[in-house]
Parts: structure tokens; C-alpha cells; sequence
């Protein structure tokens, strides 16, 4: 097995096989694995300031995850997703690094399931509202 690469792109530089890789993780996650019935496909991903984040091996998306604009001085990380495989090794856990960086002093937000609050503690993120039930999971908004 190959090397783990980290990569990130605008849209407009991705390939179409990627694009589908990165679409594909997160339909496995959200949809198969966790059973939402939210749109993943939102338009967001094709915004000019949406910048995608991912993780591969051989080819294979391990880890990704999206970073949108919420205001001038604000961006929130979204549709964190990890192929199931691939948890427990660090991997997103440097996407995650990778999105601090490129934050810069703007305020960074993500939701994560109230479970994985410690986590991303980890990385510097702290409550920033109280729980909230989204697709049946209980989440936490957490700022940076």
C-alpha cells in the first residue's frame, strides 16, 4: 500500500473522477452508513469560495471534507466524512489541521456529533451553542 496524500481544490480544479470519489465517501457515510434523508448535493460544493479537503491512498478517498464561506470573517468546515476502514488513524484529524491552517484568524466553525466534542477539542474548537438534534444524531456547534 501506498503513502497517504492530502490534497485540496476549488471545484473548478477537480477532475470528474474525483469529484465522484469525494461524492461517493460522503453518500456512504451519510446516507448508507448513518441513514440521513438530507440532500448531501446541496450546491454548496460549487460555490467559488468552497474549497474541498481530501485525504487518498491508491486513489482512494480515505477522508474529506468541505470548507465554505459563512461570512466575510467566517468559514465553517462541512460533510466531514471517513470511509470506515480508514478510522482511527489520524486521517481526518489532519484534514482537520489542513482547514485550521487555511482558516488563517477567521472564526472556523464545524458540527460534530456531541460524542466527538473531545475531538475536535483537540484541535483547538470549543462549544460554541448547545446540542442540537440534526438526522436523528445530537450535535454540537464548536468554533475555532
Amino acid at each position: 500500500m501506498g503513502k497517504v496524500s492530502y490534497r485540496y481544490a476549488h471545484i473548478e480544479d477537480l477532475d470528474a473522477p474525483t469529484m465522484y470519489a469525494l461524492l461517493r465517501l460522503r453518500q456512504e457515510v451519510f446516507i448508507v452508513e448513518w441513514g440521513s434523508s438530507h440532500l448531501d448535493i446541496d450546491g454548496r460544493d460549487t460555490e467559488a469560495a468552497s474549497v474541498h479537503l481530501w485525504a487518498e491512498r491508491d486513489g482512494e478517498v480515505l477522508a474529506a471534507l468541505r470548507v465554505v464561506q459563512e461570512s466575510d470573517d467566517t468559514l465553517r468546515i462541512e460533510r466531514l466524512a471517513t470511509r470506515f476502514g480508514a478510522r482511527g488513524r489520524g486521517i481526518a484529524g489532519r484534514l482537520l489541521d489542513y482547514a485550521v491552517k487555511m482558516a488563517g484568524e477567521r472564526r472556523l466553525l464545524i458540527d460534530v456529533p456531541t460524542a466527538l466534542e473531545p475531538w475536535a477539542e483537540r484541535f483547538g474548537f470549543g462549544r460554541a451553542g448547545e446540542p442540537f438534534l440534526a438526522e436523528g444524531i445530537q450535535q454540537v456547534t464548536m468554533a475555532h
